[in-house]
């Protein structure tokens, strides 16, 4: 199967639909910095979604700065030094107008690189916070949109918003689908400055920890034939609970043996989620078997550590 078609073909393609001048001005923007590929490369990388919050419940539950504060400090001590967020714009407990700012507490906790999530390319104030952020020095890029081309936003929408950020802040910007949406004639290549997508072996069928680093070294080696620009999983990990032949030990074997490969990553994710379900809850107040999404973090949601934090990162 071929992976990637021409910048031509895919121009012309999007013309007929009304999109190509927008994606035409995205190709025009600069690409990565060298700086880019170099963090993407030697920082240690965690997905981080604030302990203390939590979208399902009425109204919205968010997090306080000193939730987020511990939340850093426990991943940091852990040896991380690089952060990605999903949105731009979770609000203060005590004052739900406020947008919490992560950027600032992570660069006062240590870390040294953030990549700034933007999670409605449609949502305009969080947009305007997302470019507000880039006055810290610890923001290497912006990644727009999470698994929601064509579900909660459409690639005309997202093009804008991609163009927005690079113009506003001058730096590199991309965009997270799922690595089947990378294959042949995706535009995702043309739109981001760099590739981002989620590779989750456990969806593919693989729990045991060495089949599923060897279907991640897989995938990332055929993906990264394709472009000469910078590729990093956003997401790749396996759950610790929700499913048989699901543990500790084989979540810290797999991120033991991924760090063996030339696979860059970001670990999926820091803290367990309990509110993310993958069915509805049943009358009975459960849900369906089976059920991993609260369980990807490699640390718990109170923030005790797994089996997988003491060897994850290399220089901790």
């Amino acid at each position: 199967m071929r992976y990637q078609r021409s910048l031509l073909q895919t121009i012309i393609t999007l013309i007929s639909t009304g999109l190509g001048i927008i994606l035409l001005t995205s190709c025009q923007m600069s690409q990565p910095k060298e700086s880019l590929a170099d963090s993407l490369t030697h920082l240690c990388w965690v997905a981080y979604s604030p302990t203390h919050f939590d979208p399902t419940t009425n109204p919205v539950q968010w997090p306080t700065e000193d939730d987020v504060r511990k939340d850093l400090s426990v991943l940091h001590d852990a040896g991380f030094n690089g952060l990605v967020t999903y949105g731009s714009n979770y609000a203060l407990k005590d004052t739900p107008n406020q947008v919490l700012d992560i950027p600032r507490i992570a660069e006062k906790v240590g870390f040294e690189g953030l990549i700034v999530g933007v999670w409605d390319p449609m949502d305009e104030n969080e947009l305007q916070a997302a470019e507000k952020f880039n006055q810290y020095q610890i923001v290497v890029g912006y990644s727009v949109g999470n698994e929601g081309l064509d579900v909660r936003y459409d690639l005309e929408s997202l093009v804008l918003a991609m163009n927005r950020l690079r113009q506003a802040t001058g730096k590199p910007v991309t965009t997270t689908e799922q690595v089947h949406d990378y294959y042949e004639n995706s535009p995702l290549w043309e739109i981001s400055d760099w590739i981002f997508p989620n590779a989750h072996p456990y969806f593919s069928g693989y729990r045991d920890p060495q089949e599923a680093v060897g279907w991640t070294a897989k995938v990332f080696k055929t993906l990264d034939s394709v472009s000469d620009k910078p590729l990093i999983f956003k997401e790749v990990g396996l759950p610790t609970d929700g499913d048989d032949d699901l543990s500790e030990s084989r979540q810290a074997l797999y991120y033991q043996s991924l760090r063996e490969t030339t696979v860059t990553f970001v670990v999926f994710e820091a803290f367990d989620a309990p509110w993310k379900h993958i069915g509805s809850q049943k009358p009975d107040g459960t849900y369906p078997w089976p059920d991993p999404e609260p369980h990807w973090g490699i640390f718990t949601f109170d923030r005790k550590p797994k089996e997988a934090v003491k060897t994850i990162c290399p220089n901790q």
